[in-house]
C-alpha cells in the first residue's frame, strides 16, 4: 500500500503483514451484504465494486474500486458490512487482517493516519456520487463517471485522455442509477457530440474540458496526494 503518511519502516511492516496475491475471478464475491470481514480486501490489479441490493434484486453499486483501492475500509470498526465486495474483472486481491491493521495502527501514528485519510477520500466521492444521483441528469452523471475514473486511472491530461474501461452498460446503470437502455441512449450522444470515443473495452475522451464542464467535474475531492505538511520521508 503506498501512501505519503507511511515511513519506510511502516511501509515495510504494512508489506510483511499483508498475505500473499491472489487472482479471483469476474464475477466473486469477496464479502457479502450482513457478513463480517475480518480481513482489508485491497485491488492489486483489474476492477471490482461494492455493491447493495433491495429486497426484490434490484442493484446499486456505491464504489467502483480500482487498483490500489480498498474494499471494505470499515471493516476496520464495524462487525458486519453493510455492503457487498464483488469483482467486476479478473482481479488480483491482496488480503490484510483486520487484528494485524489494528494493531499496527495502534503503534504506528503514520499507519493510523494513512486509514483516516482513506476513510476520508472515500467519504468524498461517496458525496459527489449523492449529488450526481439526486442532482445531474443523466448525461451530467455520466460525463462526471468517466473524468472520474479518468484521474484515478492516473490521467492527469486536460486536452485528452484515454483508458481501459472494462465495464458493461449494466455496470454503468446500476453506478449511475439509470438503465441499461438509458446508459445505451446517453452514451450514444456524448459520441455524437465528439465528447467520448468507446470501443473494445476502451475508452477516449478528446475533450477533457468540454466534458468536465458538462459534468461539472472538480478532481480535487479526490485529494490525489495528501497535503505537502503531513508527507514522510
Amino acid at each position: 500500500m503506498q501512501s505519503a503518511f507511511l515511513s519506510k519502516e511502516e511501509r515495510q511492516l504494512l508489506e510483511a503483514a499483508i498475505l500473499p496475491p491472489r487472482v479471483i475471478r469476474a464475477g466473486t464475491d469477496l464479502a457479502r451484504e450482513g457478513e463480517r470481514a475480518d480481513s482489508l480486501f485491497i485491488v492489486a490489479d483489474g476492477w471490482a465494486c461494492r455493491y447493495s441490493t433491495t429486497s426484490d434484486g434490484r442493484r446499486q453499486l456505491p464504489a467502483l474500486l480500482l487498483p490500489g483501492d480498498v474494499g471494505n475500509l470499515d471493516s476496520l470498526l464495524f462487525d458486519r458490512l453493510d455492503y457487498g465486495v464483488r469483482t467486476l474483472t479478473e482481479a488480483t486481491i491482496v488480503t490484510l487482517p483486520r487484528d494485524r491493521a489494528l494493531a499496527l495502527a495502534a503503534q504506528h501514528p503514520g499507519i493510523a493516519r494513512m486509514f483516516t485519510w482513506l476513510a476520508l477520500v472515500e467519504n468524498a466521492i461517496l458525496g459527489k456520487w449523492a449529488l450526481s444521483l439526486g442532482r445531474r441528469s443523466a448525461k451530467e452523471r455520466l460525463a462526471h463517471l468517466l473524468c472520474e475514473l479518468s484521474v484515478r486511472l492516473g490521467n492527469d491530461d486536460e486536452a485528452e485522455s484515454s483508458f481501459d474501461l472494462p465495464l458493461t452498460q449494466e455496470h454503468i446503470a446500476d453506478a449511475l442509477g439509470l438503465t441499461p437502455v438509458h446508459v445505451n441512449r446517453t452514451m450514444q450522444q456524448l459520441r455524437t457530440e465528439g465528447l467520448i470515443v468507446s470501443g473494445n473495452r476502451k475508452m477516449t475522451l478528446p475533450d477533457v474540458v468540454s466534458l468536465r464542464k458538462l459534468g461539472g467535474f472538480d478532481p480535487g475531492y479526490l485529494h490525489i496526494a495528501p497535503p505537502a505538511d503531513t508527507q514522510l520521508c
